[in-house]
C-alpha cells in the first residue's frame, strides 16, 4: 500500500459528500476539509469512548473503529490528529496496488 498527497478535487468530494459549501482558495479548500474530517473524528471517539464500559485506555477501540469508518472506507489513511485543545487531522490517499504472479 502506498499513500500519495490529496487533490483539490479530493477536498472538493470531501465537501461535497458532506454538503458544504466550496470556497475558491486552495488553502481554504484545504483547510475546511481537513476541519470537517478533524471534527468529525473527534466526535466519533469521545461518543464512543463514553460508551466504553470495558477497563482498556482511554481512546484505544473506539480511535480504530473511527478511523476505519471514517478514513479507510473513503480510501483515505489518518496521519496524526489531535481533538484536545485545537481539533486537527493529517490525512492522505491510499493507494492500493495489486500484484498478480505469473505462473
Amino acid at each position: 500500500m502506498s499513500y500519495s498527497q490529496l487533490t483539490n478535487k479530493d477536498y472538493i468530494n470531501i465537501l461535497n459528500f458532506y454538503k458544504l459549501k466550496i470556497p475558491n482558495s486552495k488553502r481554504l479548500l484545504k483547510l475546511n476539509a481537513e476541519k470537517i474530517m478533524a471534527q468529525k473524528l473527534c466526535r466519533c471517539i469521545n461518543k464512543l469512548d463514553n460508551k466504553n464500559e470495558n477497563n482498556l485506555p482511554k481512546y484505544t477501540k473506539s480511535i480504530g473503529i473511527c478511523t476505519k469508518t471514517i478514513f479507510s472506507n473513503k480510501g483515505f489513511s489518518r496521519g496524526k490528529f489531535q481533538c484536545t485543545k485545537k481539533q486537527s487531522v493529517k490525512f492522505s490517499k491510499t493507494n492500493k496496488n495489486k500484484t498478480m504472479r505469473k505462473k
